[in-house]
């Protein structure tokens, strides 16, 4: 794959950071002028799923998708190194991540609890969406971006509701002595 130099990247790619902030202040503009349109774009749903996010992420995770070579896909699983990739990745997913979002909300939001309890459900969430972006921007592997994100998507189906009564329910209980009730809807 060829690499371009940081100074060639095209001016949205280059600032992301920026549009991703801009977007944020004109929805909470928005919200602000026009308090009602969050209805407005909540009645374009289709039982939950939001059309407008749908289609936003497809257009968003389309161009980097269609450039991986699907067909190699089982070859680069096989290679030498890859259960330690794969290892890799799910213990700084599934272990390190949420441990140390627990413990970055236990130590800045302890008497916040609805807070607290925000960031650590936040820390189990991973943003796959932004993997697949983040590593175009970087000229990364696209074949082993595909295979992460579809691994680490398949433990966020299996294990979030788990991870997240264990660390709200059970872990946060220890240390305050009261258990909050979580509720994971769809």
């Amino acid at each position: 794959m060829a690499h371009r130099p940081t100074g060639r990247l095209k001016l949205l790619d280059r600032f992301l950071t920026v549009w991703i902030f801009l977007a944020m202040a004109v929805g909470v503009g928005l919200g602000y002028v026009y308090p009602s349109i969050s209805s407005t774009i909540n009645s374009f749903s289709v039982g939950t799923t939001s059309i407008p996010i749908a289609l936003g992420l497809i257009w968003m995770m389309y161009p980097p998708l269609a450039r991986v070579r699907y067909e190699d896909l089982g070859r680069i699983v096989r290679t030498k190194g890859s259960r330690a990739m794969l290892s890799m990745s799910l213990v700084l997913n599934w272990l390190v991540g949420p441990l140390l979002m627990f413990a970055l909300a236990w130590v800045f939001l302890a008497n916040y609890p609805d807070l607290r309890d925000g960031v650590i459900v936040i820390g189990l969430a991973r943003c796959i969406a932004m993997v697949i972006v983040w590593n175009g921007l970087a000229d990364g592997d696209s074949e082993w971006a595909a295979i992460l994100v579809a691994l680490n998507s398949v433990f966020q189906i299996v294990f979030f509701s788990l991870l997240a009564y264990f660390y709200v329910t059970l872990a946060s209980s220890w240390i305050s002595g009261q258990a909050t009730a979580v509720n994971i809807s769809s």
